[in-house]
């Protein structure tokens, strides 16, 4: 049995005669004073409740700030990459969506994984509700200590009700990890991915004096009807595994060249006639610059997509 499963085991009386015991026995004992007592103890209870409780050495942590983009892939399916959980990002979102309409696009993919952490819920249900029936209950923000539970519902008619595909990994947290849970329990939303981070709190901070504070979790997202997202994380109905590395050069260079260059498999470069008489290599000049380097949880869900599509078309 893991040691850390057998402490789970003992009682109150067990606790204190093995911590009794390692203070006035072990061989660093001379150590273990009361302050060396307590912070052992603030220590294991740290690395317990990560990442729901964390020592920083800032009280106000300033939101990273991500760009909104969207574009038609293919001639057929919609994406937008939401960026920062913020009004001016929403009101791309409408913008976009209300193109997508206009051009009968009919299926959707909503990439969350260049979503930085947040703790904006009342936005977040505001983007969920551009997809849901007005009305909805969206999720809940719990408060356990408190045994208090604030209720989001979507307050407007829905702007899409098509095809849906979620984007998400380890780096959708807080906020978005909402987001993906309200699509997948109330727009019939998939997810594509990786699980991810289990952080779907809000946040408070405690000074501690000396510019340290301690950042805890208080309340937690809750989506009705799904296992709970903190600590777990939302496990996607199709993984796919894809390099952080290849990720960051794909999102970025998708700033200014689009996603679609990252998608659709082009015809390789192959050597030929005129190549050997200039002395190149079109297939190793393919590999230095990187165009090989494809997107692959998002061409998932474009197939995904476009299956879901052709079944619901045959129903």
């Amino acid at each position: 049995m893991d040691p850390y499963e057998r402490l789970e085991l003992l009682d109150a009386a067990q606790i204190k005669l093995a911590t009794d015991t390692i203070r006035a026995k072990h061989a660093e004992a001379a150590a273990l004073d009361d302050i060396g007592m307590a912070r052992a103890t603030l220590r294991g209870l740290l690395e317990g409740l990560h990442p729901g409780a964390e020592l920083t050495g800032s009280e106000t942590m300033e939101s990273e700030q991500s760009p909104f983009r969207a574009e038609i892939l293919d001639g057929r399916t919609g994406y937008v990459r939401l960026g920062s959980i913020s009004t001016e990002n929403i009101a791309q979102l409408d913008a976009a969506l209300q193109d997508f309409t206009a051009k009968k696009v009919a299926g959707l993919i909503v990439d969350l994984r260049a979503t930085p952490p947040s703790e904006d819920f009342a936005l977040a249900a505001g983007v969920c509700e551009r997809f849901v029936p007005e009305g909805t209950a969206l999720f809940s923000l719990v408060r356990p200590a408190e045994k208090q539970e604030k209720l989001f519902t979507s307050s407007r008619a829905a702007e899409f009700q098509g095809v849906i595909v979620v984007l998400a990994d380890a780096d959708t947290a807080g906020a978005a990890e909402a987001i993906a849970a309200a699509l997948r329990r109330h727009a019939r939303a998939m997810v594509v991915g990786a699980n991810t981070s289990g952080r779907a709190v809000e946040f408070a901070m405690l000074p501690l004096g000396g510019g340290n504070h301690l950042r805890y979790a208080v309340a937690e997202a809750r989506v009705a009807g799904l296992p709970e997202i903190y600590l777990r994380g939302i496990e996607p109905d199709l993984e796919v595994v894809q390099s952080p590395e290849d990720k960051k050069t794909i999102l970025a260079g998708a700033l200014d060249k689009g996603i679609s260059g990252y998608v659709f498999e082009k015809e390789r470069a192959r050597m030929n006639e005129a190549a050997l008489v200039a002395g190149t290599n079109p297939e190793v000049d393919a590999e230095e610059t990187g165009t090989l380097i494809l997107d692959r949880p998002l061409q998932r869900a474009v197939d995904l997509v476009t299956a879901i599509q052709l079944f619901r078309k045959r129903d």
